[in-house]
C-alpha cells in the first residue's frame, strides 16, 4: 500500500495489528482532564476570521451527507412531555472548529424540531470545543456576523436569524462531560472525533499499537460522557473519519495520488533544501486515529457503555472531494496554479500545527513559519505539475447511536 512509504516521514503513522490507521505521538505530552485535549490540535488563522470554514469547503458535503439521517432522527425521536427538564430543546455539536461548516445543519435541526408541533419552541444550540477553539468565530458564524458560503458559493442561513434561538459556547473536550446530565436532546459531530485526547507515549506495543489503545479508551470515554449528557430517547449522530472495509481513508482512495505520500515528498524536500534536519524530518506526528466500523462497535461490548445507549445504524460513506471534482469537471475556471493555491488550505487547516510543531523547539516562530510556508509551497509546486490526481477525499463512519428510555 502507497501509504507506508510515509512511515519514514510520519514516524507516528503506523498500522496497528488490527488493520486500522493510527496517526499516533513519538513523546508524552502532558494533557489535563480538564482541557480535554486542549493543545492536541491548534487552529489555523486568525481567530473571528473563520478560515477553517473558508477553507474546508469538503466538510459542507460530508455534513449535506448526514443531513437525512439527522432530520430523520428528529422527527420519529419521543420529545419530552411538557415540565420534564428544560422547556427548550438542546443541540450540542461537538468539535464545532468555528462553527461554520455545520451552520445549515443545525438552521435545518431547528426548524425540522419546530415542525413537530410549536413553531416557537425556544431552542438551546451549545457549540463545543477545545479551550483553544476559535471562539470569536463561533459567534460570528452562528449570530450572523460573518457570513457563510458553501463550496459552491451558495449562502447559507443561520440559526440564531430564526428567533427564540440562544447560541452557547463550551470549551471543555468532547472527551469529558461537557454539560449535566439528562440535559441534551440532540447532539451531533462532524469529523472531529478521531482527535485522540492526549499525546500516547510510545508506539511500540504487542498486540496493538499504543495509538489503538488510546483511541478505543478515548471513545469509550465519549461515549460514556454523551450518554449522561443525553436526556432518555435522546441522539447522537457521530460522523467520524474512518478506515473503511476497502482500506480507504482521508486522503487515499481509489481516486488520484495518496495525500500523505505528497506530504510526505514534500516534508523530505525541505532537508534537501537545507532547511530541517534529520531528526525534524522525523519529527512529525498525528495525534489521530481513524478507526474501523469494528473498532466503533467494540466499545459497545463495555456494559456500561452498552446499558445507556445502543447503535440505531452504522454505515461508511466516501465523499468525494469537492476542490478536485470542480477542476476536473472544468467548472472551476482555474489554472494549474489557481487550483494548487485553492486546493491546498483545505489540507492545511488542519494540519499546519502538527508540522509545524516537528521543527526543533530552539527555532523561533518567526523561523518556523518561514519554513512552513516553504512547505506548503512544495506541496502547491506539486499539485500544480497535475491537479487533477490531486484532492482530499473524505472517508467517514456514519453513526446514530439512542440514549436507551
Amino acid at each position: 500500500m502507497k501509504f507506508i512509504q510515509a512511515v519514514s516521514l510520519l514516524t507516528s503513522i503506523t498500522i496497528a495489528s488490527n488493520g486500522a490507521l493510527a496517526f499516533a505521538a513519538v513523546a508524552e505530552k502532558s494533557c489535563t482532564k480538564a482541557t480535554g485535549g486542549a493543545g492536541v490540535h491548534v487552529p489555523i488563522g486568525k481567530d473571528g476570521e473563520g478560515e477553517y470554514t473558508a477553507s474546508t469547503k469538503g466538510c459542507f458535503d460530508v455534513i449535506n451527507t448526514a443531513r437525512p439521517l439527522v432530520l430523520n432522527e428528529i422527527r420519529k425521536q419521543t420529545l419530552r412531555p411538557f415540565g420534564v427538564g428544560s422547556p427548550a430543546y438542546h443541540i450540542a455539536d461537538y468539535g464545532t472548529a468555528d462553527a461554520g461548516t455545520s451552520i445549515g445543519l443545525m438552521t435545518d435541526m431547528v426548524r425540522a424540531v419546530r415542525e413537530r408541533g410549536d413553531c416557537a419552541q425556544e431552542i438551546v444550540v451549545h457549540y463545543e470545543d477545545q479551550l483553544t477553539n476559535e471562539w470569536q468565530s463561533v459567534f460570528n458564524h452562528a449570530l450572523g456576523l460573518k457570513a457563510v458560503t458553501d463550496a459552491y458559493g451558495e449562502e447559507i442561513p443561520n440559526p440564531y436569524s430564526l428567533q427564540n434561538v440562544f447560541i452557547e459556547a463550551c470549551g471543555v473536550g468532547f472527551h469529558n462531560q461537557c454539560y449535566p446530565s439528562n440535559s441534551i436532546d440532540f447532539g451531533v459531530s462532524f469529523t472531529a472525533m478521531h482527535w485522540l485526547s492526549r499525546f500516547p507515549s510510545s508506539l511500540k506495543g504487542d498486540e496493538k499499537m499504543h495509538a489503538a489503545n488510546q483511541a478505543a479508551a478515548d471513545w469509550k470515554a465519549i461515549l460514556k460522557a454523551r450518554s449522561k449528557e443525553l436526556v432518555p430517547g435522546g441522539r447522537f449522530v457521530c460522523v467520524n473519519f474512518s478506515k473503511n472495509s476497502d482500506g480507504y481513508f482521508l486522503g487515499q482512495t481509489d481516486a488520484g495520488a495518496s495525500m500523505w505520500d505528497s506530504f510526505q515528498s514534500s516534508w523530505d524536500q525541505l532537508k534537501q533544501q537545507g532547511l530541517i534536519d534529520e531528526e525534524e524530518r522525523m519529527g512529525v506526528s498525528f495525534p489521530n486515529y481513524y478507526r474501523t466500523k469494528e473498532e466503533f462497535m467494540e466499545a459497545f461490548d463495555d456494559a456500561e457503555v452498552s446499558s445507556q445507549l445502543k447503535v440505531v445504524s452504522i454505515e461508511e460513506r466516501v465523499v468525494r472531494c469537492p476542490y478536485r471534482e470542480l477542476y476536473t469537471s472544468g467548472k472551476s475556471n482555474r489554472s494549474a496554479r489557481q487550483y494548487a493555491e485553492w486546493f491546498t488550505p483545505t489540507t492545511k487547516t488542519w494540519s499546519h500545527s502538527t508540522f509545524k510543531s516537528g521543527l526543533n523547539a530552539d527555532r523561533t516562530d518567526e523561523e518556523k513559519e518561514s519554513i512552513m510556508s516553504q512547505f506548503w509551497e512544495n506541496y502547491m509546486a506539486l499539485v500544480e505539475k497535475d491537479p487533477g490526481a490531486h484532492g482530499m477525499d473524505y472517508v467517514h463512519a456514519y453513526i446514530v447511536i439512542e440514549k436507551v428510555e
